[in-house]
């Protein structure tokens, strides 16, 4: 029975609880959503109004927690991040009012999830090793998936008919995605894949693309293209030649405005590469040429802006204020140069600035030269010395044999210090994609040593591709996995003589759940290392949290100190 289970205080509440005796369940059912075979709905009928969760198990899968419904009589409460023909057990728990979750006589069932779509079950996936991650996060042809640290789908959403491909994807705290959808616009939809806004075309004909962030206040930055026309006659190209280039847009969602924040032109004079074969391969279609062909957004430490340009081969910083470009990394105009030049890059995606100031990024090689090493890519971290100003590799991680993947691709560094590789397209798709068949992709989470942690090859009889691939996810829509007491006891690493330790699990846990299952070893308290100090918890001889108490998150990295 769920109700035995030991449910420790994790759930806080935002609003007085009913008293759990005077509660019970009045009648309770399951079933699997019409629209997703991976999404289920308890609906529950309680004897008065009061707040309620989901507690829903699979030997296999594990044990999750749906995060608390607002205080009601009646709920139709979601249950997600289910695996495709799987019986789960589940108990309906009432907030208590004091932090703990009461679980009423009459309130287990279970339900079975239905059966994947027949693309995604015709997909063939190999895995090896076990993901630190608890959910990672990609795209396929007209799917968005989650899959689980094993490598199973656990939830996915079909894309409206049409879509050309699945560029990059953003999540918010509720769970909603904000994903690219090729040569169309962006689109904003749900954790249960209901459509929220979209935004396409402006009035200039300027048209999102590739890579956005989400700000603070709610409003997004993406980037953008607008075509500009000019004389290519002298180059032996037309007088009228179009084309493409990137600015950077702001996007109110809610009132639905636009304004642009930076252009290219503002900082480069637009001058046609001298070879004119990476030129011609940045060709859409015609006469339409791609002079930067921006690809991927991120914000570094200091909040300035890392954008990369795969045509100018090329990562840039530019201001917080978008008034200025602090530094050019490669291509034309470099502020860095590189002693050895096979730590190169060549038609790169995902640059992003890490917190020491290293550049991580996936190196597509898109036409590396041979004496650099010939066409293969990698993920690549990149030291920049300031005196003199050098460029130098410092990590990398290469598939062996090597995998040479022109185009997409990912490298993102973990909170837990692991980077999330995602190789996209194998050199048999480069040629013709409708005729590759039994074609592979595939992922890797590479520890700080190079060494992988875990592994996922998926192959298809139509070609797969994946744009990229997301880590550090904890939940698909405000879902808690409670873990197991030996996945508890193996996520904290190297205890010392002086009990400290280091929280190493791939999910975020608390401070009482973790006593809960140490006080067995006579660990009654535990202090977590902040920049300002430490912070404490503690538990009494019957496991509760003495008075005063606060829980609060142990995150991956997490250093924590251990107490009798």
């Amino acid at each position: 029975m769920l109700a035995a289970l030991l449910l420790v205080a994790g759930a806080a509440s935002q609003a007085p609880g009913a008293d759990a005796g005077a509660v019970s369940v009045v009648r309770h059912s399951a079933a699997v959503s019409g629209y997703n075979s991976l999404i289920a709905f308890v609906d529950v009928r309680l004897s008065a109004p009061a707040r309620a969760l989901i507690e829903y198990e699979n030997d296999e899968a594990g044990r999750f927690r749906t995060a608390l419904a607002p205080a009601a009589a009646v709920h139709r409460i979601p249950v997600v991040r289910l695996r495709a023909e799987t019986t789960y057990r589940y108990a309906v728990g009432i907030d208590a009012g004091d932090g703990e979750i009461v679980f009423p006589p009459d309130g287990d069932g279970e339900f079975t999830a239905g059966e994947l779509p027949e693309r995604l079950a015709g997909l063939e996936t190999r895995v090896s090793g076990r993901s630190t991650q608890p959910l990672i996060l990609s795209g396929l042809p007209s799917w968005i998936l989650y899959r689980d640290d094993e490598g199973r789908i656990v939830w996915y959403y079909g894309t409206p008919e049409g879509t050309r491909g699945i560029g990059a994807i953003t999540r918010s705290g509720d769970g909603s995605l904000l994903w690219e959808s090729q040569r169309c616009c962006l689109r904003w939809i749900t954790a249960l894949g209901q459509h929220v806004a979209e935004l396409r075309h402006d009035d200039d004909g300027v048209m999102p693309h590739h890579d956005h962030l989400r700000l603070v206040d709610g409003r997004i930055l993406s980037l953008a293209e607008r075509d500009v026309t000019i004389d290519d006659s002298a180059n032996g190209g037309d007088e009228a030649a179009v084309v493409t280039l990137d600015t950077i847009i702001r996007w109110d969602p809610v009132g639905g405005r636009t304004e642009r924040v930076w252009d290219a032109l503002d900082f480069w004079e637009l001058e046609l590469p001298g070879e004119r074969v990476v030129w011609e391969q940045a060709a859409w279609a015609g006469h339409r040429f791609r002079w930067t062909h921006g690809n991927s957004l991120s914000f570094g430490p200091d909040g300035d802006l890392i954008v990369s340009f795969r045509n100018r081969r090329q990562v840039v910083s530019i201001s917080p204020d978008f008034g200025s470009i602090e530094w050019e990394l490669g291509g034309p105009g470099s502020d860095y140069e590189f002693p050895d030049p096979a730590d190169r890059f060549y038609g790169q995606h995902t640059a992003a600035e890490l917190p020491n100031g290293n550049i991580l990024m996936f190196d597509n090689g898109l036409r590396r030269p041979e004496e650099e090493g010939g066409p293969y890519s990698r993920a690549l971290e990149l030291r920049l010395d300031e005196d003199p100003r050098t460029a130098a590799k410092v990590w990398e991680y290469r598939l062996e044999p090597d995998f040479y993947a022109p185009q997409f691709g990912s490298a993102y560094r973990l909170r837990n210090g692991n980077t999330l590789v995602n190789f996209p397209i194998p050199p048999a798709l480069w040629g013709d994609l409708a005729d590759a068949v039994d074609t592979t992709i595939v992922l890797v989470e590479a520890d700080a040593a190079g060494e992988e942690v875990f592994r996922l090859d998926l192959s298809a009889e139509a070609p797969p591709q994946r744009y990229r691939a997301y880590g550090d996810i904890d939940s698909i829509m405000g879902e808690t996995r409670l873990p197991s007491a030996e996945e508890l006891r193996a996520g904290l690493s190297g205890v010392g003589p002086d009990q400290s330790a280091t929280w190493r699990a791939g999910f975020s846990t608390t401070a009482s759940e973790l006593l809960a299952v140490l006080a067995e070893e006579g660990v009654r308290s535990l202090w977590l290392r902040e920049r300002s100090g430490w912070r404490g918890y503690a538990v009494g001889a019957d496991g509760r949290g003495v008075p005063g108490a606060a829980d609060f998150a142990v995150a991956p990295g997490a250093a924590v100190w251990l107490g009798s």
